[in-house]
């Protein structure tokens, strides 16, 4: 099976993911939040919270942050967030179930501090009209928690969720475990199984972004999205992955899967 094949299939399952509605595709949350971290032209910075405790924690959680935010504030606004007392934010933080809320105590309050003084209290600034997809992941990468992995998540989100269009360089994909392993599933990532050091994985992480690149050279960002939904759905590591349901069974080759890890496939 050539790469190029499987690279379109995986762009295919990305733009059949799409809810086509105007924001974050893949979340299930009550409206009054999904409608708060979609309000880029009011709220952008609510945008810019939810990405930066993406981490460790399910996507619905995360994502619903902000509005527990707003609920234990009273309220949205930037101005508000600046002045809210670290006791407010401590509270709806312990309250969210998010794993790293103490961790985000400090996080957000400082990101909101960062949006205040580089740009004026309006975070859609960051993605300005004329800014390079690579530009706006430098810009997510200066916030206090943020590496290239979250910083290259919000910028591909921005482009395939919102619309926003950035002109060239374009974000790299973001290195994920489940990203990482569907790539040595699909046969896009030879395995480094000539070496038994322990670094191997890290050196994967390593080539991952690299040769995302080389197959989608416009934007190695495009087969982010697709390949982690693959991973979370049906490419499992910990049971037997459910090849027969996956949308990528005809042009899987099962690199690394076996035979009995497939049963009943």
């Amino acid at each position: 099976m050539s790469a190029d094949r499987v690279v379109s299939c995986l762009k295919r399952l990305g733009a059949d993911s799409l809810e086509r509605k105007g924001g974050v595709s893949g979340i299930d949350i009550e409206n009054d939040a999904r409608a708060l971290v979609n309000d880029l032209e009011r709220y952008p910075h609510a945008f810019v919270l939810a990405c930066i405790a993406d981490r460790q924690t399910e996507a619905n959680i995360v994502w619903s942050l902000p509005h527990a935010i707003r609920e234990a504030a009273s309220g949205f606004d930037f101005d508000t967030l600046l002045s809210l007392p670290k006791n407010v934010w401590a509270s709806a933080l312990a309250s969210s179930g998010h794993w790293l809320a103490t961790e985000l105590e400090q996080l957000l309050p400082a990101a909101i501090r960062h949006i205040g003084n580089r740009y004026g209290g309006d975070a859609s600034r960051i993605w300005a009209d004329g800014s390079s997809g690579a530009a706006v992941a430098r810009r997510f990468l200066a916030f206090d928690g943020v590496g290239l992995k979250i910083a290259n998540m919000a910028v591909n989100i921005l482009i395939r969720d919102f619309d926003i269009e950035l002109a060239a360089p374009m974000p790299d994909i973001a290195v994920d475990t489940h990203v990482l392993r569907v790539f040595e599933r699909l046969g896009l990532l030879g395995r480094l199984e000539h070496s038994p050091l322990s670094s191997t994985k890290n050196k994967q992480k390593l080539r991952l972004p690299l040769r995302a690149r080389e197959l989608s050279p416009e934007w190695p960002g495009e087969i982010d999205w697709p390949a982690w939904r693959v991973g979370k759905t049906w490419c499992h590591v910990r049971r037997p992955p459910d090849c027969h349901k996956c949308y990528m069974r005809s042009v899987c080759p099962r690199d690394g899967v076996t035979a009995h890890s497939t049963a009943g496939s």
